[in-house]
């Protein structure tokens, strides 16, 4: 998992996390940073206990090679990366995989939802600002 040296990426494949991936390799190649990556696949908290057996494998498989892809980018912008793949309600799994880590900070896409829908589904981003005892960067 990650240390003192690492920055964690929360990353589910969007443009906006695309765009923070980059952001992240260039904050940690320049601070000598490892990056560690974590995709959620998002399920209601009305499903808790659901698990990576009763997902599609299809799916869990897509999303595990587009991790591996994910690292395979940043290795060859010489960065070290490892990714975890978890599946249930993002904000409890990002801030669990912060929790179990010593990562210096997180970085992640900014959604590109309207006010409207921030309001009326809430905000991963706007949680994890408010809970986590990291410095959280998003990037537009």
């Amino acid at each position: 998992m990650a240390d003192a040296n690492t920055l964690l990426l929360a990353w589910d494949g969007s443009a906006p996390a695309e765009r923070a991936f980059e952001f992240a390799i260039e904050q940690a190649r320049t601070r000598n940073l490892a990056l560690h990556v974590v995709n959620v696949i998002e399920l209601p908290e009305v499903y808790g206990g659901i698990g990576p057996s009763e997902i599609d494998q299809g799916e869990l498989d897509r999303q595990r090679a587009a991790l591996a892809g994910v690292c395979a980018r940043a290795q060859a912008a010489g960065v070290s990366c490892t990714s975890e793949l978890r599946v249930g309600v993002a904000i409890d799994l990002i801030i669990a995989a912060l929790k179990g880590s010593k990562a210096i900070g997180l970085v992640m896409g900014r959604s590109d939802k309207g006010r409207v829908m921030r309001w009326l589904v809430g905000s991963v981003s706007r949680g994890l600002i408010e809970q986590v005892a990291v410095p959280v960067t998003l990037v537009p």
